[in-house]
Order: C-alpha cells, then sequence, then structure tokens
C-alpha cells in the first residue's frame, strides 16, 4: 500500500514510508478509521501532525489523523500507534438542533426519505449556519453533495424529527434506516435501502473534498462469490439474533404505535419486541413518531455477517472496479449461508506478513 500525505489542496505530497503496519478501514455508512504503528517516533510525530490529512493511492478516500499513542516498556522498544479516521469525522464536529433561544423545540422537516432530512440537516448546520455562523465549513475545502434521490424518490411526504445531540450520530441513524414497501400508502412507498456517506478527494488542485450521501448498485447478476469453490479465503462467519427485534412499540404522550419490521407480524417465540420512548427523543408528530419506531427496529436487526478474505487469485473481482461500498452481491457460504449481501466496509493491511485486503459482507434479511 502507498499511504500518502496530502496538501492543503488535498492533492498527494510524501510518500509515508518504512511503518511496522498499517490498517486502513472504509465503511459504506460508519466512518472508516486508519492505524499505524512504528518504533520511528520522531519521524512519524513531525511527518503526521494531528489534523494531517491522508490518504492511499489506492483510493480516493482521505483521512484525518487524530490520535497519538506513544507506549514506553522497560526492556522493550518504544511504539507509536497513530490513529485518525475518514474525512467524514467533521461532522462529529458539530451538533444538531433547531436553534440555540429554543433549545427544547422540536425539530421537525418535511421529506421523501431519512436520507433527505440527513441532508437537510449537515446543510443548515454546516453551510447555512444556523446555530452560529462559525458552524460553516470553508467552501473551498470541503462540499456537500445534494444526493442524487434528494426529494425525488417516490412516495407520500412524511415529517421527521432531527434528534438534538450530535450530527454525526443523527445523520448516520437516518442513513442506517431501511424498510419494506408500503402499498397501503397514497401514493405507495417504495422499499428503502440504506444509505450510506463517504468523502472523496479532489483529483485536481483547488478543489475541495466532497462528502456524499449514496446508495449502493445490486450487482447480484454480475459479482458472485463461493466459498464452497474456494472463492472465499479465511474469515469468519456471525449469525445471532441477541438484541435483536422484531416489533416496536412506540410511545409519546398519549399517543402509541406498533412497528413491525418487514410489515410482518409476527408472534409467539417469533416475536421479539422493544419498547422506544419518544418522549426521551422529543418527538411527538405522528409521522415522526412511526420513523422514530422504524429506526430503531432498523438498529436492533439481527446480525447474520462474513467478515474474510477473498482470494484473489481466484476471482476476477476487484473492488473499486467491479464492486464498491454499499453494494449488493451474491455470497454463497458454508454453513448454509446463501443469501444476497452488502459490502459494509473494505479493510486494508500491511506489516510483516505481507498486505492483505478483505470486505465485510452482511446478508440482507
Amino acid at each position: 500500500m502507498d499511504l500518502v500525505t496530502l496538501n492543503s489542496d488535498y492533492q498527494p505530497e510524501k510518500l509515508v514510508e518504512n511503518y511496522d503496519s498499517l490498517i486502513w478501514t472504509e465503511r459504506f455508512n460508519g466512518v472508516g478509521e486508519f492505524q499505524i504503528t512504528t518504533g520511528d517516533v520522531e519521524r512519524f510525530m513531525n511527518l503526521l501532525p494531528e489534523g494531517q490529512v491522508v490518504s492511499l493511492r489506492e483510493t480516493n478516500v482521505p483521512m484525518i489523523v487524530e490520535t497519538h499513542k506513544i507506549e514506553r516498556k522497560k526492556n522493550s522498544p518504544t511504539v507509536l500507534t497513530i490513529m485518525g479516521r475518514e474525512f467524514t469525522s467533521i461532522l462529529d464536529r458539530r451538533v444538531s438542533l433547531k436553534n440555540l433561544a429554543g433549545g427544547s423545540e422540536e425539530w421537525t422537516v418535511v421529506a421523501k426519505i431519512p436520507s433527505d432530512a440527513a441532508y437537510y440537516a449537515i446543510v443548515t448546520i454546516c453551510v447555512e449556519g444556523v446555530l452560529n455562523p462559525l458552524d460553516i465549513f470553508p467552501t473551498n475545502k470541503v462540499v456537500f453533495a445534494t444526493p442524487d434521490d434528494y426529494l425525488t424518490t417516490p412516495g407520500p411526504i412524511r415529517q421527521f424529527t432531527i434528534s438534538r445531540g450530535n450530527l454525526l450520530s443523527t445523520v448516520q441513524t437516518f442513513l442506517q434506516t431501511e424498510d419494506k414497501e408500503d402499498p397501503t400508502t397514497d401514493p405507495p412507498t417504495p422499499k428503502l435501502e440504506p444509505h450510506g456517506i463517504r468523502a472523496v478527494r479532489p483529483n485536481i488542485s483547488g478543489s475541495a473534498v466532497t462528502i456524499q450521501i449514496y446508495t449502493g448498485i445490486d450487482r447480484t447478476q454480475e459479482v458472485y462469490f463461493d466459498g464452497t469453490r474456494d472463492l472465499l479465503g479465511d474469515g469468519t462467519y456471525l449469525f445471532s439474533k441477541v438484541g435483536s427485534a422484531t416489533t416496536a412499540y412506540v410511545l409519546s404522550g398519549w399517543n402509541s404505535h406498533v412497528i413491525n419490521a418487514k410489515n410482518e407480524e409476527l408472534s409467539g417465540f417469533d416475536r421479539r419486541v422493544i419498547l422506544v420512548d419518544g418522549t426521551t427523543s422529543g418527538v411527538t408528530e405522528e409521522d415522526a413518531l412511526i420513523q422514530h419506531g422504524k429506526s430503531s427496529l432498523t438498529e436492533a436487526k439481527q446480525i447474520a455477517i462474513f467478515d474474510g478474505s477473498i482470494n484473489q487469485d481466484l476471482t476476477a473481482y476487484v473492488f473499486g472496479v467491479d464492486y464498491g461500498l454499499g453494494d449488493i452481491v451474491k455470497l454463497v457460504g458454508d454453513y448454509g449461508l446463501s443469501e444476497k449481501a452488502r459490502v459494509t466496509e473494505y479493510i486494508r493491511s500491511e506489516d510483516a506478513t505481507g498486505v492483505k485486503a478483505y470486505p465485510t459482507l452482511e446478508t440482507i434479511l
């Protein structure tokens, strides 16, 4: 891997060499991160100070140096660990709040899908600076691209409540929301796919980093990973329903709703219920209350994940070319796993044993 520092125009500047190990993780909805370890403490402290933006030549994702940890042990070499997160982590530096004068006032917006509300919150806080002009990020450094499906998705117009708190967490909650189609609404509500968020560094000097909200592409007819034919290498299969839910009882004042995952009413041992208290998050509007319940069910879904390597010598599929983060691929694994799966993260690592790269695939249940 070629790790490079980026200059003030976000163009490659210096090649970072001679570290002991590097782990570089890019994520669909979560914030990507990296970690470097080295014994060359002084040189790396100067080369990668806090706030330095870095990237790989193999990717266009920029990340920001945030943390330095120096470990000194008797009779052992001193080790420096440098950690940072994807450029989208700048949203972690802002809060979601309607206004400062009425901090307890409920912030509701009219939109089509949850990602519309997420983008609206970002623009309101980070571009328009409604809380404070100093909250605005400089447009010559970062721009927030309008999502392709912003306010254009078929289906009814609904109300969404933007939670008070950390802006990044609020945005991620909206983007993670998924739901089955609902033909009973007017107009019918199409199936809702989760959205991701990413940062892209510019190709030319003088341009800004672009932060994008996006969806993956269904590539199940094109990209096919088959563990029974040794296309999947070493990895971990994880199946769990611990903490999952099929039904949410949503309460707020005198209002209450029963929300079912996938619009299925289950009973008996198959029924798993959670209680969602809308009063603690300030949700009172009916549409927003229902959406709050759906978001809570999305967070409480059962897990079926394959985290492992792809045997690159046996497959023609190349990450970033044939498939990317958020894309849906066909996964046939051991232990009865045969499902559509979403690419939720991609990990590159390098140490004394060599370079490895592999995706995390989360089956779509």
